[in-house]
């Protein structure tokens, strides 16, 4: 430490000047000056300032190893216990996953810049730490199926891949430190990096496409298939006017259905034509469901969610009277009121059309229920 060292070299000339004075010579002066620092002599001096002037990065130090070694320790536990499918995983990523962004990544930054590595190393440790944490937060938000988990990776993945190593390797050559021991680590970091990444986008985001797409297109086909027997039904048998009533509901429920997934579909597709949408909706709702939609193109009281839910309502109610029981209609009661009273107009595009095409599909299936009911009731 040269401010140490000056200090020492001008205490140590004193000393020996004042023993000189007392009748000493120079060498046995400078003996009993460097002796009177103690066994380790002057190094002693410099173990003691450093270790004043780093107590506190020693504390963050272990502070960090221990979280950091926690948090690892959980995320492997609920590894393990996610593919033994036993009880606690979720809870052990989440605790995991938080001490290590949380945490584990602050205290690191905090020690690294502590350290005063220069300018342009503490940008590289700043912008190498948010990408880290991003990223870390969007695996376990795909592991728990939460909202913005690819947002997330893609902004960690981002801010590693095209800010963080450019200016690692940049400083690297500008201060001759980029050597083999640190580029071979960096290159197998970004391949693995790569390869993870590819492999939690492409395996997740497929699997989860082609099993909503499948759901999508059965729950479509079955609404096909309810209002063409239900037709077919109705032309069979003379409804009363109880019956008519609960058929006109029926087909008006199945026409607000369908308007409102057109809206809420055109939402964040606006250039889009109505029979684009309608084909993508068919054949690959995937293909816009992954967007945000706006609720607020739901939200009408004329033909809206307000007035779809008035109508299923009043259907359940002409079901009890005319069969004596109740429907026991399954309703999403808590993402409806979601979608009529948030504040927040977003929402994945996705689950809404999930849910109206499902409710549709139950006061069809309910409806072909009701009719063979009468049909057999009247002959």
């Amino acid at each position: 430490m040269k401010e140490l060292s000056y200090d020492l070299v001008d205490h140590i000339c004193c000393m020996i000047e004042e023993k000189m004075e007392s009748g000493k010579n120079y060498a046995s002066a400078l003996d009993e000056s460097i002796a009177s620092f103690g066994k380790k002599g002057i190094r002693q001096i410099q173990e003691e300032t450093t270790f004043l002037l780093t107590k506190n990065i020693l504390a963050m130090r272990r502070t960090m190893h221990i979280t950091g070694i926690t948090s690892a320790t959980l995320l492997l536990l609920g590894s393990f216990f996610k593919i033994q499918h036993w009880p606690g995983a979720s809870l052990m990523y989440v605790l995991g996953a938080a001490g290590l962004c949380l945490l584990f990544m602050p205290l690191f930054l905090a020690v690294r810049i502590k350290e005063k590595p220069g300018k342009l190393s503490t940008i590289s440790n700043v912008i190498g730490i948010l990408g880290a944490i991003a990223l870390c937060a969007g695996i376990l938000f795909k592991i728990m199926h939460w909202p913005w988990a690819s947002t997330l990776m893609n902004v960690g993945g981002g801010l590693l891949l095209f800010i963080f190593l450019p200016i690692y390797i940049y400083n690297g050559f500008k201060t001759n430190t980029l050597k083999t021991n640190t580029i071979v680590p960096l290159i197998v970091a970004v391949a693995g990096f790569s390869l993870m990444f590819s492999l939690v986008r492409l395996n997740s985001s497929q699997a989860v496409r082609s099993s909503m797409l499948n759901i999508q297109y059965n729950i479509n086909k079955d609404i096909e298939s309810c209002m063409s027997t239900n037709n077919t039904l109705a032309s069979e048998i003379s409804a009363d006017k109880k019956m008519q009533e609960a058929s006109i509901l029926a087909k008006n429920i199945n026409s607000i259905s369908e308007e409102l997934t057109l809206l809420i579909a055109k939402s964040k597709s606006p250039d889009i034509s109505d029979e684009e949408i309608k084909k993508i909706l068919i054949t690959d709702y995937i293909q816009i469901s992954e967007t945000v939609a706006d609720l607020n193109t739901i939200r009408n009281k004329d033909k809206g969610l307000v007035e779809l839910i008035s109508l299923v309502n009043n259907y359940t109610k002409i079901y009890q009277q005319v069969t004596g029981v109740p429907s026991n209609l399954s309703i999403n009661q808590d993402n409806l009121d979601y979608y009529l009273k948030s504040e927040r107009a977003s929402f994945p595009l996705g689950i809404v059309i999930h849910d109206l095409s499902l409710l549709n599909l139950q006061v069809q299936r309910l409806h072909t229920g009701l009719l063979q009911y009468y049909k057999g009731k009247v002959s």
